[in-house]
């Protein structure tokens, strides 16, 4: 029923959907981030493992802002392509990559040149909101703001830990042309969070900034989040040191 009422929405409010893969990407002063580029599962397929097989990798920042495109092309079904990312300010945010050639899954990748991690990206997509309801959502979230608030559109629950020793973040990813006034409370917790994500932005949340409690071993949150625009996240293990040290970065379901 909801995704139904969702579906009515869209069509009444002229939201679109552009089909994309999209994966996070996060960098720090000696850590290195990179997107793996591969067609592997296509290689059994008839009509879909002839190359070569162009695409492009488009590198948002944490304000929405565009960073570039680097073009890349597989000589081959069994060809891999690493695409270093230009490191910024902010240090985080997502990339989109042109899968209209390529049926795979594709993965990024983290690495201090001593210890590495990986996790694959989701095929999904990105929404586009009309000018007028833009407009709309903009003065309704700001009132609904002034209390703490947001428009309740998307919801996800998700598991997260926080410790002395380790602690985990979250980097939520505004797949939207609006502005997402997202709401993270604590299951069972009185308050909550008010995360306003521009477009076609993320925000690296701390876990602990919630109110998790004090000690060493690692306490499980339970977190509910609601967005008034298409969202998702992804889990980072910022380590004992806060992000300084070797970071892990997790897709979750």
């Amino acid at each position: 029923m909801t995704r139904f009422i969702r579906a009515l929405a869209r069509r009444t409010l002229g939201v679109s959907r552009t089909p994309t893969y999209y994966l996070p990407w996060l960098t720090r002063p000696g850590l290195a981030c990179a997107v793996l580029i591969n067609n592997i599962e296509s290689r059994f397929r008839p009509g879909h493992n002839q190359g070569p097989f162009p695409s492009a990798v488009r590198q948002f920042d944490a304000d929405g802002s565009f960073v570039r495109e680097y073009a890349v092309t597989l000589a081959s079904s069994t060809d891999a392509v690493e695409v270093p990312l230009a490191p910024t300010a902010a240090g985080r945010g997502f990339v989109t990559v042109d899968v209209s050639r390529i049926h795979s899954d594709l993965y990024v990748t983290l690495s201090d040149g001593a210890f590495y991690a990986a996790t694959h990206g989701r095929h999904e997509f990105i929404e586009a909101y009309p000018a007028p309801v833009r407009l709309f959502m903009a003065a309704a979230g700001a009132l609904l703001g002034l209390a703490g608030r947001t428009m309740p559109a998307f919801r996800r629950e998700q598991y997260a830990y926080v410790g002395g020793e380790s602690r985990s973040h979250l980097l939520i990813l505004n797949l939207s042309n609006v502005t997402n006034r997202i709401r993270v409370s604590v299951h069972g917790e009185r308050g909550g969070r008010l995360v306003p994500v521009p477009p076609m932005g993320s925000h690296l949340l701390d876990v602990a900034t919630l109110g998790a409690p004090a000690g060493a071993e690692p306490a499980v949150r339970h977190l509910h989040l609601e967005g008034n625009a298409w969202f998702n996240l992804y889990l980072v293990g910022a380590g004992p040191r806060d992000l300084a040290g070797p970071l892990s970065l997790m897709h979750v379901k």
